[in-house]
């Protein structure tokens, strides 16, 4: 008889899942049905895992170590008496698997550890399952898989837990169970377990569980195809689908508002658009006028930043040429003090020779004095008498002088004359010329001129009559005068000589008082020289000391400056007073020896973190530096530190800590230098280092050279650039550029303290020694003085002598004082009259000047050029008129002293004879004085030559010094001045890098409306040639006119947020209903798929196991039928199936209206058509023949002989039918509540059945 057999290909792994771990990645096809000719032969050689025996300790009625089997790997069967215990064979095995006590029939795990009379108290029970893979021959025989073998074990003890293990290591439940899952045992169904009375329980399932706790035949069959796994997944994909659905029906009704909403809002958005298009333009023509702006300024910046860079490169220049000058300066000054010492040495002596020289000067000055008195009373008379001699001689000569003269100025007035008329007609030409302008005013003064003509007519007669009697006056008084005139002279120069007497002893006293004041200013003068260069000492110590601390400062600021922006910043911040508590860089705020230097710097770099009092400084410090994009900076704050321990540690070989070479600028900075340093120490070389290092304690260590290694062992550092320079030896104090200007102020006025006290000091010394030369002048000027008021006295008495006879000559020529008064009377009668005249004319002259002066002015410069000439020319006739009435009057007064120079030489020739016996005595005595002073005055000029040329010599270096002092202050001033402009520019260029970023910002700032018409958004970027051509006032006025129509206009822009809000939301909306019915139908084909899919294979399943299942019930029947049907068969599962079985010569019946011997046979099939479809390797049977006849018992075992080689059968059976089949038999009895077993190889009986 031919049959049809299923093999399985193999499960895919996802059936061992639990159904809620199913995804739709896992749902693939489960299997592939072929034709074969038996089960029994597989293609290949095939593993499976086989059960060699069980090892149950105290286990139920199992006492002690007891050792079941071992197992055939195809058929063996348990045997043994009712209560023997059988069954516990299969409740081991559901120990080990991990099921619960109650599938084991007891209330909990402490219940399987066995208890007897013998054992009544054990602690705990075991279970051990070897397994071992086989491989089927095709002789029926199995080879065993070499280390292949597998012990589970579980153990339960007392207090109702239980410990797993897997050839003798620990496990857990989830792992045994997963192993054995893995292996094909079917531990989710259990179709590997078939226990007593259950058999039928698998035929009479319903066709479809009523709920979810339930199981029907549709369930049962569906774990086994695999098709369960698609169950959620189906459900949840049709809850989907569903909720998709309200989704997109009110995406839909959504979609539809938003677009009545959109239309209503058309006409507002139109006149919005024109509005913004407007703005846009607005927008446009500020962008050109901003980068107009921005292009200046980035021009302005252009030219500041070339006149700095000229000025940095003029100040570095200034710098270089007067390197150096104040050192010499300094040479120059104390070469100068020297030589000044060694003066006052010399001036010493030579005050000593001078005082002897002054002694000897004073009296040859005595001698001199009289000598000069004789000689010139000698010369006088020598000349009086020559002059008279010579005026008696020149007398008749100055005659003829006189008339000649005379004749020569009548000749000049005559050319005069000719010359004036000349200049008169330009005069008048020039007037002539301004006659159109002037005509008027000139009638009016000709009329004037008449009008005055009879007026001078009658002044000039008055005035001849004046000069003829003023004439006869001058001839009687010119005589008394010329006597009175002596008389006066001569009681003038009594008078003189009395006055110049006074003035003599006047001055001496003077002298004497000055000569007191100079020697009391000299003693002043010392010691005030002393106190003075004392000061220019203290000044030049302190100018030097501040020169010192500007440099300092200007290296500070540089250094500051090189630091970036934030320090700066945060310093000028700081100075401002806008915030305190700020004490700027960490390495600042202390020092350490220059040794350490590198170290430092290497071991940390923190000491650039800047140092703050406390959070709310440290926060304004970042909100400035944030606010004017400045950069970032770490701080410090003091107040946030931790106060630790800073006392000193014990380092290995006594290595310095950083932290204790470091001497802060303030105790409070302590904590701050150790948060950053810790306890890292110093070593000399990187032999010390890695000794200490990595000693019985990790240290952090760095060496002098800057290799680093951190105290989890990782070096670094070292290389050829090694940091250095964040720590200095001496307090760095920042500098910002406000306190470097206070510096540089200080330091200017010093110099100029300097220079004041040094040109003290010099005013001082040249003063001092001017009144030490006085000195001796002035006892000279005494002696002179003295000498002086001496013959002073003498001419006093010559000149009373004198002024007596001239009182005789007077009183004897009184007699022409009366005609004298008549003519005085006469006189003064004409000049009243000429007044009176005058003063009737004055009122016409000066309306004629009034007119002829605007005349001036309407001529201008010229007129009164011309006009000035003619007045000239008028000028020198008038004084040519006076000398020649000058002339006259000398001529008569020439011929009266004529007689009297006669008298005069008689007189003055006997006195001269005196005087000249007097002058020789005093001659002999000055000769004899000078050459006493001759023999002294060599040693005194030698002494005065060297003083001289000493003086020479230190004026020669004063002038040095002061020229190179000169230079000095004049390149401080210089330099100065060019910082001063460096920091103006500086200030301009911020101006304008502040003005750019203005301009740049409200640039940035601008945007233009997006209308949505396609046009690009991007504002234009002008040329430079572009930005030339436009003006600046035209694009002013065009944004003005464009601002001034935007203001008036009232429309409503949030119109076209609203609409592009409301557009928007439609395309989202259309967007988000297109995704909903995207995403529905994405979900309604997935679970179509799904349906489909479960449909096809579970109908592929389910049609071989219900072929398989109607051939393995008519093989077991002999001649019966069943089959499985779909109760619906378009869907199956939504009735589910039904198991319908015809009995051999009976009717269809179902399952439930059958005998229990028909209802095992039934289920039996369905069993072994289920193993054909999915075998499993192992299958335990609890007395599944009890209700078979012995025919049906044998057909059943003789099916499980030969037909199911591929897996292992373990049958327990009280059916001889049954169990003499088994390769194995398996023996259970009990002996005093003890169960025991017993193995037998079942050959003798297969070789009597064989026979």
């Amino acid at each position: 008889m031919s049959r049809q057999n299923v093999s399985v290909v193999g499960l895919n792994p996802v059936q061992n899942k639990p159904a809620d771990t199913i995804t739709n990645d896992d749902i693939n096809p489960v299997v592939d049905t072929t034709t074969k000719e038996d089960l029994s032969v597989s293609e290949s050689p095939k593993r499976r895992l086989v059960i060699t025996h069980l090892v149950l300790n105290n286990f139920k009625s199992y006492a002690g170590r007891q050792e079941i089997g071992p197992f055939h790997s195809s058929f063996s069967a348990v045997v043994g008496p009712n209560g023997s215990g059988k069954s516990n064979v299969i409740d081991s095995l559901l120990f080990v698997f991990g099921f619960r006590a109650s599938k084991m029939r007891q209330a909990k795990i402490s219940a399987l550890i066995h208890n007897s009379a013998l054992h009544p108290d054990l602690a705990s029970c075991s279970v051990e399952v070897h397994f071992q893979d086989v491989i089927d021959n095709e002789n029926g025989t199995t080879t065993a898989v070499a280390d292949s073998k597998l012990v589970v074990c579980r153990r339960a003890y007392k207090n109702n837990t239980s410990k797993y293990s897997i050839n003798d290591r620990d496990s857990n439940y989830g792992e045994v169970t997963s192993l054995l899952r893995e292996r094909g045992i079917d531990l989710d169904h259990k179709r590997f377990l078939i226990l007593q009375g259950e058999v039928e329980s698998i035929a009479q399932m319903k066709p479809k569980a009523q709920n979810e706790n339930d199981d029907g035949l549709l369930e049962y069959l569906e774990d086994i195809v695999g098709t369960s796994k698609y169950k959620k997944p189906i459900e949840e994909s049709a809850q989907e689908v569903e909720a998709l659905n309200e989704i997109c029906h009110e995406k839909f009704g959504r979609l539809d508002i938003v677009q009545k909403e959109k239309s209503n809002l058309e006409d507002a958005r139109n006149a919005a658009l024109k509005y913004v298009r407007n703005e846009n333009e607005l927008t446009m023509k500020k962008s050109a006028l901003y980068q107009l702006y921005v292009a200046n300024c980035y021009e302005n910046i252009h030219i500041t930043e070339e006149l700095l860079a000229d000025l940095a490169a003029q100040l570095e220049k200034e710098v270089e040429n007067n390197k150096g000058n104040e050192d010499e300066v300094e040479n120059l000054n104390n070469r100068y003090k020297e030589a000044a010492k060694e003066l006052d040495n010399l001036e010493i002596q030579y005050k000593a020779a001078a005082k002897t020289q002054s002694k000897l000067e004073r009296d040859a000055v005595q001698l001199t004095e009289r000598k000069k008195h004789v000689v010139a009373k000698q010369e006088k008379l020598s000349k009086l008498i020559a002059s008279s001699k010579l005026s008696i001689s020149s007398s008749s000569g100055w005659m003829t002088n006189y008339d000649e003269e005379l004749e020569k100025l009548t000749g000049e007035i005559d050319a005069l004359k000719k010359n004036l008329a000349a200049e008169e007609a330009t005069f008048e030409e020039i007037k002539t010329g301004l006659e159109g302008k002037t005509r008027g005013i000139s009638d009016e003064i000709e009329k004037k001129k008449k009008l005055l003509e009879p007026w001078n007519q009658k002044i000039n007669m008055k005035v001849s009559e004046l000069d003829v009697t003023t004439s006869e006056l001058r001839i009687l008084s010119d005589k008394r005068a010329a006597n009175e005139q002596a008389i006066t002279e001569q009681e003038e120069k009594i008078k003189t000589v009395i006055s110049n007497g006074r003035a003599k002893e006047k001055d001496l006293e003077e002298f004497k008082a000055e000569l007191k004041h100079v020697e009391e200013q000299i003693r002043l003068g010392e010691v005030e020289s002393a106190e003075a260069a004392s000061t220019l000492e203290s000044t030049r110590a302190r100018l030097s000391i501040i020169r010192q601390k500007a440099e300092d400062a200007r290296q500070k600021f540089a250094e500051s400056q090189s630091q970036g922006n934030v320090l700066s910043s945060l310093m000028r911040l700081n100075d401002s007073g806008r915030i305190s508590g700020f004490y700027g860089r960490l390495g600042n705020l202390g020092t350490i020896d220059e040794r350490f230097d590198v170290a430092i710097s290497t071991a940390c770099p923190a000491l650039n973190n800047l140092v703050v009092d406390n959070v709310e400084t440290g926060q304004a410090c970042i909100e400035y530096l944030r606010k004017n994009n400045l950069g970032r900076a770490m701080f410090i704050l003091l107040d946030k530190l931790p106060q630790r321990d800073l006392s000193e540690i014990q380092t290995p070989e006594n290595a310095p800590r950083l932290f204790d070479l470091v001497k802060p600028k303030d105790p409070k900075f302590a904590q701050a230098f150790y948060s950053v340093l810790h306890d890292t120490l110093a070593a000399i070389d990187m032999a010390q280092a890695n000794r200490i290092a990595f000693g019985k304690k990790r240290w952090r260590v760095v060496t002098l050279d800057g290799k680093l290694i951190d105290a989890s062992g990782t070096m670094s550092g070292g290389g050829s650039k090694m940091s250095k320079g964040l720590m200095r030896n001496k307090l760095v104090q920042e500098v910002s550029e406000i306190a470097l200007q206070k510096i540089e102020a200080k330091y200017a006025e010093s110099e100029q303290e300097f220079a004041k006290a040094q040109e003290n000091v010099n005013d001082m010394e040249d003063s001092l020694k001017n009144l030490k030369k006085q000195k001796p002048k002035l006892e000279l000027s005494i002696s002179k003085t003295e000498l002086e008021i001496q013959a002073l006295g003498t001419h006093l008495l010559d000149a009373k002598k004198m002024l007596n006879d001239l009182k005789a000559d007077l009183e004897s020529n009184s007699a022409n004082d009366k005609v004298a008064k008549s003519l005085e009377k006469k006189l003064a009668g004409i000049e009243k009259e000429i007044v009176q005249l005058r003063e009737k004319s004055s009122t016409i002259e000066n309306e004629i000047s009034d007119l002829e002066e605007r005349i001036m002015e309407i001529g201008g410069v010229k007129l009164r050029i011309q006009k000035a000439k003619v007045d000239g020319i008028l000028q020198q006739i008038e004084i040519r008129n006076d000398r020649i009435s000058i002339a006259e009057m000398a001529k008569a007064k020439t011929e009266k002293e004529s007689a009297k120079e006669r008298t005069s030489v008689t007189n003055a020739e006997k006195e001269l004879a005196e005087v000249e016996v007097e002058l020789r005595s005093v001659q002999v005595d000055l000769v004899s004085v000078e050459n006493a002073a001759r023999e002294h005055e060599h040693a005194s000029n030698q002494t005065a030559f060297i003083v001289e040329e000493r003086q020479e010599k230190l004026k020669e270096m004063k002038e040095d010094l002061d020229a190179r002092m000169k230079e000095i202050n004049a390149f401080r001033k210089s330099e100065i001045e060019i910082r001063n402009k460096i920091e103006a520019h500086e200030k301009e260029l911020r101006e304008n890098k502040t003005r750019l970023k203005h301009w740049s910002e409200k640039l940035t700032a601008l945007s233009l409306h997006d209308v949505g018409d396609g046009q690009p958004l991007d504002l234009p970027v002008y040329s430079e040639d572009e930005l030339s051509d436009m003006d600046k006032d035209v694009l002013k006025a065009e944004i003005a006119l464009s601002e001034e129509k935007s203001d008036n206009a009232q429309i409503d822009l949030t119109v076209l947020k609203e609409y592009r809000r409301r557009e928007q939301e439609f395309e989202t909306r259309n967007a988000d209903l297109k995704d909903a019915v995207s995403q529905r139908d994405a979900v309604k084909h997935r679970y179509e798929n799904l349906r489909k899919r479960r449909l096809e294979e579970f109908m592929d399943g389910f049609g071989q196991i219900s072929l398989k299942l109607k051939e393995m019930y008519q093989m077991i029947t002999m001649g019966g039928n069943a089959e499985l049907e779909l109760v619906d068969s378009l869907d199956p599962f939504s009735e589910g199936i039904l198991f319908s079985v015809m009995p051999p010569k009976k009717s269809w019946k179902n399952i439930s209206n059958l005998s229990g011997g028909e209802k095992t046979l039934s289920s039996l099939a369905l069993v072994f058509a289920l193993h054909h479809f999915k075998p499993t390797p192992l299958y335990v049977m609890d007395e599944i023949d009890a209700a078979l006849d012995f025919r049906n018992v044998s057909i059943v075992a003789n099916y499980i002989k030969e037909r199911t080689k591929n897996a292992q059968f373990v049958v327990i059976s009280l059916r001889n039918n049954m169990f003499e089949l088994a390769k194995q038999l398996v023996g259970i009895y009990k002996v005093n509540h003890m169960t025991k077993s017993i193995t037998i190889e079942n050959r003798e009986l297969e070789a009597v059945i064989g026979r």
